[in-house]
């Protein structure tokens, strides 16, 4: 509860209560307005505009149609300044004895009378019959303030009308204090009661105003305080995210300068190696242009000044060294300087994707995805035919020019977000895998930060942690293959049981930190090799059933990948920026890259049951029809903090892991918007 205000009547008998805001004077006619704020007349004149008066102080409008001088005079004031200027007069003098020719200091005041008294006018006033019950007090005590309430409660207000008559009754019928002549005149049939009967009935009702007032001081006090403790919290969070900006930064600035200094002492180490190999052959160079240039010259003096027997006897050995000089097979010196791949070298992720985003509250966050309106769908191609059946949909893909020239589907995907994976009691989460468990659609994911494998039921409730066998390395990808779990650690690939047992370990192909895997049905697992730019197939078994090698592709790094039904490998290859669509003998069907498509970094890839593609690119997920290379983006989060980073297909959802570790489901509408001859890339 508010304190209750406790205020003395000295305390409001100062100069500073009695002092105008405007002007900083003691109030001349004060006027109150309806927010109780009080100001001379004179002083809220030149505020009025249009009838209206705003105040100085809170700016409640006022209307006052009349002018400043209908508003209320504050009487309370005035009564206060009575006293304060009484007080603070310092030549007060007898009102009895006092004239024109001679002043009399008065030294006691009756409080009654209203008269300052002298010594002698004083005594003669306490012996009269008229004021012997009056009371005269000291004038130094009066002026001291010890008979301010006394003072008060005999002070009366004068009528305006008649102002030698004090108001002392109330007039009930028009709510206004009366004198003794206007009862008797103007209200003389009206209801009118004394003022002391009517403040005594209104007293309650005021009382119960000014308590009503302590809830609303207390709820406001209570809004002030939850107004600190936000802000404080605000200040906390906004600091915790300035460091954390600030760290990031630092890091990669760090990270950047790192691997600066490691490509520059490469380059050098590169340079000074090639730059021996040059020294040498130049010293080898000239050692075999001296021989020659000796040789032109000694051959020169003999045939210039030698004798003709001199001549023919050296011609034989001037021939023999000329021809072996002429053998010496010259160094050929082809150019090996390196090639320079900058990972970070795009232009649109500077100007399309911010590095740091921050979702204003109030504001509506970008997680919906960004797809066509309904009306641009094709209305009569919303359902799938029983004609476009997986074997239909794979001819799209094939590289036989004696193929039938028929149309293949163009698909519009829909994406709604549907809910999230529930949060588990983990550090901050890095998820680098997706798996889903045949028949029961348990979801599996790989927490490289954690080292575990998490599962989530369908409807994505945290349910279990799977045990990951023991590795010197981080694990990196996840697959289910039939009954099999494979999971890989830098060169090695594990099987494991759906529930985490192990049963064995295989060295894979190259030296590669991760290998992204996937599972065509319980045939085999899928493995992407790297820089080998290949990929390797292995039976739940453990044994290499397969490699898949594309013909004359090099210079690349094969990333993620996925299986479509018609055992087609889709492949992101991240120095290449771009997409590769592969048979299972190697022969490339097609290439989606940054010249042909919304491409500029792809990353993680899926596929669904009818071959579409999901690409994460940046902060982008793109879709990709069967046979198509422009795609289209449905989904563009470049506000969001939790930027996209794996993804994932089952019956109909769309799994997006984001790098802050959340993952959201999203269902798909997947339609076909219209039908395109096939084209077939060779």
């Amino acid at each position: 509860m508010a304190a209750q205000v406790s205020t003395s009547l000295q305390e409001l008998i100062r100069e500073d209560f009695l002092t105008c805001k405007i002007c900083y004077d003691l109030y001349v006619v004060p006027k109150i307005l309806p927010c109780l704020h009080s100001y001379c007349q004179r002083c809220l004149e030149p505020l009025v505009g249009n009838g209206t008066l705003q105040c100085p102080e809170c700016r409640l409008q006022a209307e006052v149609p009349a002018g400043v001088a209908s508003l209320k005079t504050n009487f309370f004031i005035n009564s206060l300044l009575e006293l304060f200027q009484m007080k603070h007069n310092k030549d007060l003098e007898c009102m009895i004895c006092s004239n024109a020719e001679r002043i009399v200091a008065a030294t006691s005041r009756c409080l009654d009378c209203k008269d300052f008294l002298c010594q002698t006018c004083s005594y003669g006033h306490c012996c009269s019959r008229l004021t012997l019950h009056h009371k005269v007090v000291n004038l130094e005590e009066f002026l001291a303030g010890h008979y301010d309430t006394e003072a008060r409660f005999l002070q009366e207000l004068c009528c305006q009308d008649h102002p030698q008559e004090a108001l002392r009754f109330f007039c009930d019928s028009c709510s206004v204090s009366i004198c003794r002549d206007c009862r008797m005149l103007d209200h003389f049939e009206h209801k009118v009661v004394s003022m002391a009967s009517a403040a005594q009935r209104e007293r309650p009702s005021v009382e119960q105003l000014i308590k009503s007032l302590e809830a609303t001081i207390t709820c406001i006090t209570e809004q002030e305080k939850a107004a600190e403790e936000v802000m404080e919290k605000l200040k906390a969070e906004a600091e915790w995210i300035k460091e954390k900006i600030c760290k990031y930064v630092e890091d990669t600035t760090a990270y950047i300068f790192a691997q600066k200094e490691s490509a520059l002492a490469k380059l050098n180490g590169f340079l000074t190696d090639q730059l021996e190999e040059f020294c040498l052959s130049q010293k080898e160079l000239q050692s075999q242009k001296d021989k020659a240039v000796s040789t032109q010259e000694f051959s020169q003096r003999i045939l210039s000044v030698g004798k003709d027997y001199e001549i023919l006897h050296l011609k034989g050995m001037i021939r023999n060294r000329a021809e072996e000089l002429q053998k010496i097979r010259l160094q050929q010196f082809p150019s090996k300087a390196p090639e320079l791949v900058i990972a970070w070298d795009e232009s649109q992720q500077l100007s399309e994707a911010p590095l740091f985003s921050l979702v204003i509250p109030g504001e509506q966050p970008k997680r919906d995805m960004q797809h066509l309106e309904p009306d641009s769908f094709d209305q009569e191609s919303d359902e799938i035919t029983d004609s476009d059946s997986s074997e239909d949909l794979c001819i799209g893909m094939s590289n036989s020019p004696t193929k039938s020239s028929s149309s293949y589907p163009v698909w519009r995907v829909k994406v709604d977000y549907s809910h999230s994976l529930e949060r588990d009691l983990f550090c901050t989460p890095n998820i680098t895998g997706i798996a889903f468990v045949p028949d029961t659609s348990h979801i599996l994911l790989l927490d490289k930060a954690n080292d575990v494998i998490k599962k989530y039921s369908p409807e994505g409730q945290f349910q279990q942690v799977l045990p990951l066998p023991a590795s010197d390395s981080d694990f990196s990808g996840i697959s289910v293959c039939g009954e099999i779990l494979a999971c890989s650690s830098e060169t090695y690939l594990f099987f494991l049981t759906l529930d985490g047992q192990f049963l064995r370990k295989l060295q894979m192909r190259g030296s590669e930190s991760s290998y992204p895997l996937t599972s065509y049905r319980d045939s085999y697992v899928a493995v992407s090799e790297g820089t080998l730019c290949s990929i390797s197939l292995y039976n739940p078994s453990g044994l290499c059933v397969g490699r898949i090698q594309p013909a004359n592709y090099q210079g690349g790094k094969f990333l993620f990948i996925a299986v479509n039904s018609c055992e087609e490998f889709v492949v992101s290859d991240f120095l290449k920026k771009q997409i590769v669509i592969l048979e299972k003998s190697g022969l490339v069907l097609g290439l989606l890259g940054s010249s042909t498509s919304l491409l500029t970094k792809p990353f993680s890839v899926c596929v669904d049951g009818k071959r579409n593609i999901f690409v994460v690119d940046q902060f982008k997920v793109i879709h990709f029809s069967p046979n198509s290379e422009i795609g289209e983006v449905i989904l563009n989060d470049q506000c969001q903090v939790g930027r996209p980073r794996v993804l994932a297909i089952d019956d109909g959802e769309l799994f997006l892991v984001r790098e802050d570790g959340r993952t959201d489901v999203y269902s798909l509408d997947v339609v076909i918007r219209e039908q395109r001859p096939k084209v077939y890339r060779f």
